[in-house]
């Protein structure tokens, strides 16, 4: 855990264990803590500076999952600071939890179930509440509502928020501020004498996104509406109001007018000379509003407490709306137990029941708990007592709890409510209800089916929702009308919380599971469907997966005209567009568009050229609404159209940006979408395969794709290295800078380029050539970052056009391998495999060469003409057909040999930069008599590229040449030497090494002769720790062998014919902790693996790494010695056995 010195808070940073919103946030709380919230910008920027070095998102404990938009903090803290990125939150696909981005810290909404890292939070010591003594204060007058140790005055008139502060403060008091839900619901009762929503002290003028009550208390607690506060279309939304309705917060103009509540602290006050008293109401009850109630403490059953509310000229209490409710909240916070009110559920529990008041009235307002009502425990209904009381459980009728009795107050006369008339009007096309009924209703069947997200959008396009169902006869006359199907209904289970609730937000008056529902079946069944059997006779409920695809059903208010969703062109053939019978014409401009086929921005252009169109360019108001009806497939959320700027040369004339767009996700989006239902524009990486396309063009018109690019004249900066059309610099030798993949593609930018980006497997194997002075592996520029398992180019704009992902890759191991690294070594190099980005890497930068820069001095080159200089040798391609024998002469002439190979460094080189798919070419690799092969300029052979089936040895076969065609490239292969090919040269100034000259003494038994030493391998399936290897040598006086040379390396490589295991080697740390070999030879010679030796522990383990492995490619790497590996012993050759 790490502490911030400037709260009392503590924060731990798991940055590897990547998890789901909900896991993450059980294993904080496991800790004693929560995900993290943030309160304000000292807290923003220690959480900024800790993660910034990390390279990737993690999450918080921020979540709307409640109520879409209402965002909150897990651990209970209010959400009085905000830092959203931009163009967040968007919901895009329902995204419902919150992580904090590398990129500034900002905030993003993301999608609950992807897995992330995470941040929790903690006190850093015990801490309490601050205990306020009792004392005899009290409010100045009548007119003074009393709370705690607070007073409060409503106030009618309405004032803008300066005007209303002043009036308060005149008083010698503030504009309210609230600082618990308690004080909210106490508030919130009193909102029903309110004739407009109510200004409060909350305000955000001094610091922008951060609000503080003007009274200067701290912010404890917030209570915002859903999507607040948003500072509206960038109005300048300072203050904060309490809607009337809701309670709920939402920020505001501060000139707006509003009434408002005054606040202040109550004081030494004379007694008032007369008691008051509850008005209307009996002696001992307490009045509220237009009624009276009686708190019986006497716990009986449910039907008991009815009856004694009965003696009592009342009836159990009844709750009709939040105002109420909010009463009851407060009064019951310092209760105990559950007390009955007067709801119970009517009808059989296996075929559905209605929830309905004792008293006859609608049940219009519910205010269930979490997992409420669950038809399993009772049919009465009861409330929570305690801080969060208030809420509603069905009991058993029998259990004996405490109630409440409820009747009208005979002096007051409440409000007359002008009665609901009867629907006078029927329901639209396609659209039916009973006569009596409110609502009409339509089952929306098609071939394509929807997701619940799907359907509910689909309904309030429509001008509807999803449907709610609150009485037996509506389920009744549904399954009728719905028969032999299961169809999407509107509710749906909050995670969070707990429960269910309507989408329409209408209260929950009626449930019908199914035996055994809901289940929430793995975790994964938040969305509810409605089964009618095939007759339609009765219906059950059941929780299904939200992804689900299926029919559903919409309802309307009988009155209401539904809307007609845009309908698409009706397809009248227009020839004179093209023969595909997609196009449409509208103002005779042709459109053809495609949104079955997901595609990357490239392929969009490509498929228009392929119609003789372009990408459309959409230059009016009413060109923009003519291409969102033309919905044609009505599959794919997103269509591709275009890109920062029309490329069709037209004017940027009009704009139709979605909210928070364009944002430049990840700094990697240059294309342009449109969202297909509301028709906003977003920016998206155009290498990403994320939506359809819309093509243009005037009828006649032949678009074709532009020809190739051709090469141009340019040079690179200096420092940059040239290939083709592109410059690359290499960073992450010895002692050089190192970076995470943010980092290093922030390193790039700064030198006007950009992480690598690899088009072809030459330009691939040019890179992979130069990482040979490289210590790590070499981050470039593709990730999914942004979308998952989409792979982009971090430029925003590169298509992918090439990918050289290594065996097995890309994995995601852990879940949290996001960017892409090359890997690299002797015996293979240039491979991709995903990485976590967080990891300091080498890393490769590019850009395009540039004919503005200056052409470096010139320099001698250290080859002869036409000739290729890499490192210390010099190649050349020769494409005139020899021999292989002339070949090699021909070589010779020149000073040098038919090309060796002797690692995976040279062999990209060579086949992708001298050799470029031109022409299979010969090689200086032959094979002697004895069926081995050897390079003609003396180098052994440590490294080999053979194709499939090669070598095959067949009679006359002797001479190898490297495949020039893309199926094979670079492979080797045996073939006839009398063959005319082209070839290869190579001069170079590194000598080979010398061969070891062979002994003249004798081997062990099984042990093979190699110079003047024996060497055994043991490579079985079984593996042995390092000191039972050595023992093994010794016990046939040998020792773990030593290695002196690159050629013992790979002699003693090719001994471990069935590589079952790496294999321990003589290599050990001495007691000076430095190294050295057990035979007490010199240490003359390493070969450690990138990275190593690093002395890592590892979970488990009881030992540090002391003792050396080889692994299958010869390099070397320290391990814990207890580790079961092969091994290698080796003995100097003896006259005498």
């Amino acid at each position: 855990w790490t502490s911030d010195p400037f709260n009392d808070f503590c924060y731990l940073f798991n940055y590897l264990s990547m998890r789901t919103w909900a896991e993450a946030r059980a294993d904080c709380v496991n800790q004693g803590g929560d995900l993290l919230s943030i309160t304000e910008p000292f807290e923003q920027a220690f959480i900024q500076v800790c993660i910034a070095p990390t390279g990737i998102s993690l999450w918080m404990g921020g979540h709307d999952s409640i109520t879409e938009g209402g965002w909150e903090w897990t651990d209970g803290s209010p959400f009085r600071y905000i830092r959203w990125n931009a163009g967040s939150p968007d919901d895009y696909f329902g995204e419902d939890c919150l992580s904090i981005l590398i990129n500034g810290g900002y905030w993003n909404d993301d999608n609950c179930q992807n897995k992330r890292g995470y941040i929790c939070k903690r006190r850093d010591v015990a801490w309490r509440q601050p205990f306020i003594l009792p004392s005899e204060l009290r409010c100045s007058g009548p007119d003074w509502y009393e709370f705690g140790d607070f007073c409060y005055k409503p106030f009618g008139d309405k004032k803008t928020w300066h005007s209303a502060r002043s009036v308060c403060r005149s008083l010698g008091a503030e504009l309210v501020s609230i600082h618990s839900m308690k004080e909210q619901s106490w508030v919130e009762s009193y909102l029903y004498m309110a004739t407009s929503d109510v200004w409060t002290g909350l305000n955000d003028l001094a610091v922008p996104g951060m609000f503080m009550w003007s009274n200067e208390h701290i912010v404890t607690f917030t209570y915002w509406a859903p999507g607040e506060p948003n500072n509206h279309d960038g109005f300048t939304e300072d203050c904060v109001e309490m809607s009337h309705q809701t309670g709920r917060w939402n920020d505001v103009s501060c000139t707006e007018l509003n009434t408002y509540v005054c606040k202040m602290p109550k004081a030494h006050y004379p007694l008032p000379s007369v008691k008051p008293t509850m008005y209307g109401c009996p002696q001992g009850w307490d009045a509220y509003g237009y009624s009276c109630y009686w708190m019986e403490e006497t716990a009986r059953s449910w039907s008991d407490a009815k009856a004694f509310c009965k003696e009592q000229d009342a009836v159990l209490l009844h709750i009709g709306d939040i105002y109420e409710q909010s009463h009851f909240t407060v009064v019951l916070s310092g209760r105990t137990s559950f007390w009955w009110i007067g709801l119970r559920a009517q009808g059989d529990m296996s075929g559905g029941v209605d929830y309905v008041w004792d008293n006859g009235l609608p049940l219009t307002f519910t205010h269930w708990d979490k997992d409420q009502p669950d038809n399993g425990d009772g049919t009465c209904v009861a409330m929570t007592t305690g801080q969060i009381g208030g809420f509603w459980d069905d009991k058993q009728c029998s259990e004996k709890h405490a109630f409440i009795c409820e009747k009208t107050r005979p002096d007051i006369t409440p409000p007359t409510k002008a009665p609901t008339p009867p629907p006078s009007q029927g329901c639209a096309d396609g659209w039916t209800a009973l006569p009596h009924f409110r609502n009409c209703y339509r089952v929306m069947t098609t071939v394509k089916k929807k997701s619940w997200e799907a359907a509910q959008e689909d309904c309030i396009s429509r001008g509807a929702n999803l449907v709610s169902i609150h009485n037996h006869e509506e389920e009744e006359f549904l399954s009728v009308y719905s028969k032999g199907s299961s169809k999407w209904i509107g509710l749906r289970h909050n995670p969070i919380e707990g429960g269910y609730s309507w989408s329409d937000g209408t209260p929950l008056s009626h449930t019908n599971w199914g035996h055994g529902e809901p289940n929430n079946h793995e975790d994964r069944e938040e969305c509810v469907e409605m089964v009618s059997s095939n007759n339609g006779t009765f219906s059950w409920w059941n929780d299904l997966n939200c992804d689900a695809h299926q029919d559903w059903i919409c309802i309307i208010s009988k009155g209401k005209t539904p809307i007609i969703p845009p309908v698409p062109p009706s397809p009248v053939p227009a020839p004179d567009c093209g023969s595909n019978p997609g196009w449409r014409k509208n103002n005779n401009i042709c459109y053809y568009y495609n949104d079955t086929d997901i595609v990357d921005f490239h392929t969009a252009i490509m498929r228009c050229y392929a119609e003789k169109a372009m990408l459309v360019s959409i230059l009016s108001k009413n060109e923009q609404a003519y291409v969102n009806s033309m919905d044609v497939k009505n599959s794919n959320k997103r269509v591709m159209f275009c890109s920062a700027r029309w490329i069709d040369n037209s004017p940027l004339t009009y704009t139709h940006w979605a909210p928070g767009e364009p944002n430049n996700a990840n700094g990697e989006e240059q294309c342009v979408q449109m969202n297909r239902h509301q028709g906003g524009w977003n920016d998206a990486n155009c290498g990403r395969a994320g939506a359809g396309y819309v093509c243009k063009k005037f009828p006649g018109d032949v678009h074709t794709h532009p020809p190739p690019t051709q090469p141009w004249e340019g040079n690179c900066p200096a420092g940059w290295m040239r290939f083709k059309d592109k410059c690359f610099m290499f960073k992450g030798k010895k002692d050089d800078i190192k970076a995470n993949w943010s980092h290093a593609r922030s390193w790039c930018r700064d030198q006007g380029g950009e992480l690598a980006i690899i088009d072809n497997q030459y330009e691939n194997d040019f890179v992979a050539s130069y990482l040979k002075d490289l210590e790590l592996p070499t981050w470039i520029g593709l990730s999914d970052l942004l979308v998952e398992n989409q792979y982009a180019w971090s430029d925003g704009a590169s298509p992918v056009l090439y990918t050289n992902w290594n065996e097995h890759e890309p994995n995601n191991a852990g879940g949290t391998e996001h960017c892409v690294a090359m890997t690299h070594g002797t015996l293979a190099t240039g491979k991709w495999n995903d990485d976590a980005c967080h990891k300091d890497h080498s890393f490769v930068c590019y850009r395009k060469k540039s004919s503005s820069i200056e052409p470096p001095p010139p320099t001698k080159s250290p080859c002869p003409a036409d000739y290729i200089s890499w490192y210390q040798n010099c190649y050349k391609l020769v494409e005139e057909p020899a021999t292989w024998d002339a070949a090699q002469a021909a070589c010779e002439e020149q000073g040098g040999n038919l090309a060796s190979i002797d690692m995976s460094y040279d062999q990209a080189f060579v086949a992708g930069v001298v050799l470029q798919g031109r022409a299979d070419a010969w090689i200086g690799l032959r094979r002697k008599e004895d069926s081995s092969y050897m390079w003609t300029d003396g180098w052994p052979v440590f490294f080999t590229q053979w194709g499939p089936g090669e070598p095959s040895n067949v009679q006359d076969e002797g001479c190898v040449s490297m495949h020039a065609s893309i199926w094979f490239h670079g492979t080797w292969n045996d073939t006839k030497c009398d063959l005319a090919k082209p070839y290869i040269c190579k001069i170079s100034s590194v000598k080979p090494p010398p061969t070891p000259s062979p002994g003249d003494g004798k081997c062990l038994s099984f042990f093979v002769p190699y110079g003047q030493y024996c060497y055994f391998m043991y490579d079985g399936a079984e593996g042995f720790s390092w000191n039972d290897a050595r023992h093994y040598c010794q016990s046939v006086r040998t020792e773990l062998t030593s290695i002196h040379s690159r050629a013992e390396i790979e002699f003693i490589r090719n001994l471990n014919f069935t590589k079952k295991h790496n294999i321990w080697i003589g290599l050990t740390r001495d007691r000076n902790f430095g190294w050295g070999w057990t035979d007490k030879t010199s240490l003359g010679f390493v070969n450690w693996a990138q990275g190593e030796p690093n002395s890592a522990f590892h979970p488990g383990d009881i030992a540090e790494e002391n003792c050396v492995e080889m692994y299958l490619d010869g390099r070397w790497n320290d391990n814990n010695c207890l580790q079961k590996r092969g091994f290698a012993c080796r003995h100097r050759q003896c006259k005498e056995l």
